[in-house]
């Protein structure tokens, strides 16, 4: 049931198409590097240095869009919380209604703290940008495809491999030209496992390329591995260098 009212209230929010202004397209490269403080919890505990890029680059027809994360600490040269994420996504805007968008996507996450070698997500699907402006951003996007999840081999875990729905949300508020809200939120829903992310947080402009960042990130699993917690929750300070 949960999984369910998460992927029709994602769904509800696509075929809704308001009419708006939207600011002239900025096409070319555009990303940002963040570097900062983690705190985590649930299935590890801990205080730890979180990095990440994130590129993109547009044209009128498409858009590529591609994102690194990582995190480690380490204790007495032993590691104690590591996890890795890479995405890489391409999008075709349709002639149109160029608001409108098919896109595929390959995404990898490695996290062995909860007994996980490597999950690969691979999606095709639609999206809608409802807003793109300066102030006000919006856009949803819901996908068909495929995920694999290797455990390792100590957890004893039989792999997952399913088809999966993706829904997914993007929302950014600038309440001035210093201060933005920004939240996300991604589901992955298969009749083995169901995962959803959401990233809620506060970016403050100091000046120039440079921000500040707050966030806050939940992460939940509805079958984890034997001995991992379903839930874990991530907060985060960090420097960002827009570019």
């Amino acid at each position: 049931m949960k999984k369910n009212v998460l992927l029709l209230a994602l769904s509800s929010v696509i075929i809704t198409q308001p009419v708006l202004a939207k600011d002239k397209p900025k096409y070319g490269l555009s990303g940002a590097g963040e570097a900062g403080y983690a705190n985590t919890t649930g299935n590890v505990v801990s205080e730890s240095l979180y990095a990440a890029l994130k590129a993109d680059y547009k044209q009128t027809d498409y858009r590529l869009k591609s994102l690194i994360e990582a995190k480690n600490k380490s204790e007495d040269k032993v590691a104690t919380e590591e996890r890795y994420v890479g995405e890489v996504q391409t999008d075709w805007f349709l002639n149109a209604y160029p608001q409108a968008y098919g896109f595929g996507q390959v995404r990898l996450e490695n996290d062995r703290f909860v007994d996980i070698d490597l999950t690969a997500f691979v999606l095709a699907g639609f999206g809608y940008s409802f807003f793109d402006e300066k102030s006000l951003v919006l856009s949803t996007e819901l996908g068909l495809g495929r995920q694999s999840t290797g455990y390792t081999q100590k957890s004893g875990q039989k792999d997952i491999n399913q088809t999966i729905i993706k829904g997914s949300a993007n929302f950014e508020y600038g309440f001035n030209d210093q201060v933005r809200f920004l939240q996300d939120v991604a589901v992955y829903s298969g009749s083995d496992q169901m995962q959803y992310e959401t990233n809620t947080g506060l970016k403050v402009k100091l000046n120039g390329s440079l921000s500040l960042k707050a966030n806050y990130k939940i992460r939940y699993n509805d079958t984890p591995a034997v001995g991992s917690v379903n839930k874990d929750t991530e907060t985060f300070l960090t420097l960002i260098y827009d570019f």
